[in-house]
């Protein structure tokens, strides 16, 4: 996942899956200004692999906000 902030600043990383149950929070801090790419393993918040299927991205911060659909295949 690949974003680039606007300013420094605090920011939340979640995966949901479809049903909007929370999956894994990514990154929960602080971000400096700039470009940055975020890998997912495909692990939930326990350390299990989850599931193929669709999932639901969701960044907020400080002068960001985007929700994004994505597809895990393995």
């Amino acid at each position: 996942l690949s974003f680039n902030l606007p300013t420094e600043g605090m920011l939340r990383l979640n995966i949901y899956d479809i049903t909007g149950r929370l999956v894994s929070t990514l990154v929960d801090g602080k971000l400096e200004q700039g470009y940055h790419s975020i890998n997912w393993n495909g692990m939930d918040n326990n350390g299990h692999a989850v599931s193929s299927g669709m999932y639901i991205y969701s960044l907020k911060g400080e002068g960001v906000s985007i929700t994004k659909k994505m597809v895990m295949m393995k």
